[in-house]
């Protein structure tokens, strides 16, 4: 049976110092893997604020609550990201972080349908490494994984917008404003292509 809601509310609040600092890690810990890495934009680790923690645990699905144990459930409590310049920095980021940190989830998103353009990143789901865990998990409130976003510069940047625009908004876009947010990621996704190809033809020609 799921906690009370005031109860979810005061055991996230006593554990935001602990994710903190375990945020904190992770961020050094990336920072020294990819430290000597090109095409790196920047490296970040946040903790999930208590707002955005508190709405997602009032989520439903089929009339049931999402999360009976949204502390432990919820998989971006700690959120990493790292941003790339070109597509074809991904995959190689893939392959680094998987020699450091062992996955348990990998999930490439992208619209559904060709004709539509939204959000797009790949996500994995990362266990916290043990040196950095172990001090902690005596405490059971803390969840041993978190939430890796890898994103070119263009994806981050509409991603950014569109959370404050379109994802957190407190009312409904009209259809008109839906279209724009469209168009911006069409351009979005557009640019990410060009820059790819332009990067592919320098490097041809380098060689």
């Amino acid at each position: 049976m799921r906690k009370d809601f005031q109860l979810i509310k005061a055991d996230f609040i006593s554990i935001v110092p602990i994710l903190k600092e375990i945020a904190n890690k992770i961020q050094e810990n990336l920072n020294e893997i990819f430290n000597e890495v090109e095409h790196i934009d920047r490296i970040g680790c946040r903790v999930k604020t208590e707002q955005s923690f508190l709405d997602k645990t009032l989520k439903s699905k089929n009339g049931k609550v999402k999360y009976e144990n949204p502390i432990q459930e919820i998989q971006d409590l700690i959120g990493a990201r790292i941003v790339v310049y070109y597509k074809s920095d991904v995959d190689y980021i893939v392959t680094e972080i998987k020699k450091y940190y062992q996955t348990v989830e990998q999930n490439k998103i992208v619209p559904d349908d060709v004709m539509k353009f939204g959000y797009e990143g790949l996500h994995l789901i990362c266990f916290i490494p043990n040196a950095i865990y172990s001090s902690h998990k005596m405490n059971k409130l803390i969840p041993d994984f978190f939430e890796l976003q890898i994103k070119t510069l263009y994806q981050h940047a509409w991603s950014q917008a569109e959370h404050g625009l379109g994802y957190k908004t407190e009312t409904s876009l009209s259809y008109e404003e839906e279209r724009k947010l469209a168009f911006i990621s069409a351009q979005s996704w557009g640019a990410d292509t060009m820059l790819q190809e332009l990067f592919n033809t320098q490097k041809e020609n380098r060689r």
